[in-house]
């Protein structure tokens, strides 16, 4: 799957529909995927426009009404399209009430609300009464699902076009929409799953550069899996350079998510001093004290010679030089996994990263110090930042933020759907390495590992915000959520393998 233009799932839409009988099983697909995630609310209001987004809204209110649901439609326009009319004069059949937009006089009492208003053909600024009806669902204090895309934003770019509906989750059928990936999209889809419509699409058509969205089915395909027949050899040995005197917490962290992440044996090669401090945080791992990060270390140097996977850098200071950074990635039997501070240090010196299979997982501004961009430039397109490098350095680049994108020296691209605020405080990317690395360990590619770790991050995230509400989240929590992250993985695997899919 890859992320789909409108103008593209307008194409393979118009390969499949033959006749009225075609597209109302379309429309009849979208609405059952919409009525999945509305399940749980016994009243609900539906926002119909006039093609056939809105038809998909009556279609689903039809369906929630069937269902014993207290169900009122709006109908911001008249239909348009003849399955519009047909399934409007279907809900007024069924007794379900419609009310034009123009004779609203207040916003509708509902649990939550289906926008349904506009779609992906959304061009120019929304005026009129689409705006009326954007501004009035903005303005509910309901559950807000929008249908495909929120009605407003910009299905190729991720703008919004005037007035955009702000809404807590979207249904995209057939793929993500390429404007979801940009980061501001984050704001007005809020949760993004994706549903199958019943469009096939022929994945050989759609060009390589565009992106794959992270999707719990690619996290099911990527999962190492474990044989019975084993030993803590068989899963994996991580080293973790990481740690400075005032910052051990970044370094237990990792090693922490990296015993989460299911890595046989971890090290933590640490400041000589800080020895009893990992023991203490991350009893399972072994502490390895040295004087300093350098090549001389006989220990280190066993170290790495004998580690399946490195991680560089989490709260390591200015103790990683640029140097011993380039000797370690070239020495290296396995991934080296650079983050935090062993990016800062080779901050104008990329020339470091040659020779070796390297990951690097920078934020923004870490990413900004080494390519010599500015924030602003990458952040306008982050897809074009973090590929163009990957080609360059030849490394795998991890570009963290609100949308999350992987690319691989070859150009092959991954952008995650998931975001939360949950996510936003201290240790988070330190648990993110310590996970990645871990994945490393256990034989996963570079570009595998750094997929699934970045989806096992973000639900770790998401399920630590519904256990303990965005504002408390900890960074201990995201680690202990790890478990829950996996699980659901692994449940998705078993699900498929029972349906005859495995």
């Amino acid at each position: 799957m890859r992320f789909l233009t409108s103008s593209q799932i307008r194409d393979f839409e118009g390969r499949v529909i033959a006749s009225p009988e075609d597209s109302l099983r379309l429309i009849d697909n979208a609405a059952h995927a919409c009525v999945r995630e509305l399940s749980l609310f016994g009243a609900v209001c539906v926002f119909c426009g006039k093609g056939n987004n809105g038809a998909d809204g009556y279609r689903t209110a039809l369906l929630l009404a069937e269902a014993g649901k207290k169900v009122q439609a709006v109908s911001v326009y008249e239909p348009s399209t003849p399955e519009c009319a047909a399934l409007a004069a279907d809900c007024r059949r069924a007794g379900i009430e419609i009310v034009p937009l123009e004779k609203l006089e207040k916003a509708p009492e509902c649990e939550a609300a289906l926008d349904a208003v506009l779609g992906i053909g959304a061009r120019g600024e929304v005026t009129g009464a689409a705006r009326k009806a954007v501004e009035l669902i903005n303005s509910m204090d309901a559950f807000v699902v929008s249908a495909d895309i929120p009605s407003g934003l910009d299905a190729d770019r991720g703008r919004p076009l005037g007035a955009c509906v702000r809404a807590d989750k979207t249904v995209t059928f057939t793929a993500p929409k390429t404007g979801m990936i940009a980061n501001d999209s984050v704001e007005w889809c809020g949760e993004i799953v994706v549903r199958d419509a019943g469009v096939p699409v022929d994945w050989e058509r759609v060009p390589p550069s565009q992106p794959m969205p992270i999707t719990p089915a690619l996290a099911a395909d990527i999962l190492p899996r474990r044989p019975r027949l084993s030993h803590k050899g068989t899963f994996g040995r991580l080293l973790l350079m990481a740690g400075s005197p005032g910052m051990m917490g970044a370094a237990s962290m990792a090693a922490r998510a990296a015993l989460r992440g299911g890595c046989g044996l971890v090290t933590v090669a640490c400041p000589r001093g800080t020895e009893s401090f990992m023991n203490l945080m991350a009893p399972q791992a072994v502490a390895l004290p040295t004087e300093s990060f350098d090549a001389g270390d006989m220990r280190l140097a066993r170290a790495v010679g004998s580690a399946s996977a490195i991680v560089m850098g989490p709260g390591s200071g200015s103790s990683l030089g640029p140097e011993f950074i380039g000797e370690t990635v070239r020495a290296a039997r396995g991934p080296v996994i650079l983050d935090a501070d062993a990016l800062n240090a080779l901050s104008g010196k990329a020339e470091q990263l040659s020779g070796g299979n390297v990951v690097i997982t920078p934020h923004p501004m870490e990413f900004s110090r080494l390519t010599g961009k500015s924030v602003e430039d990458i952040e306008a397109d982050r897809l074009g930042a973090a590929r163009d490098f990957a080609a360059r350095c030849g490394v795998t680049v991890l570009l963290k933020g609100a949308r999350t994108v992987i690319a691989e020296p070859g150009g092959e691209t991954w952008v995650s759907l998931i975001s939360t605020s949950a996510l936003a405080r201290g240790g988070s990317g330190d648990i993110l390495s310590g996970l990645l690395g871990s994945l490393c360990a256990q034989g996963l590619s570079a570009p595998e590992a750094a997929a699934l770790a970045v989806y096992l991050h973000g639900r770790s995230g998401v399920i630590s915000g519904e256990k303990c509400g965005e504002y408390a989240v900890t960074a201990d929590d995201i680690i202990y959520n790890l478990k829950y992250a996996f699980m659901e993985v692994e449940g998705y695997e078993r699900t498929r393998k029972n349906m005859g899919r495995g």
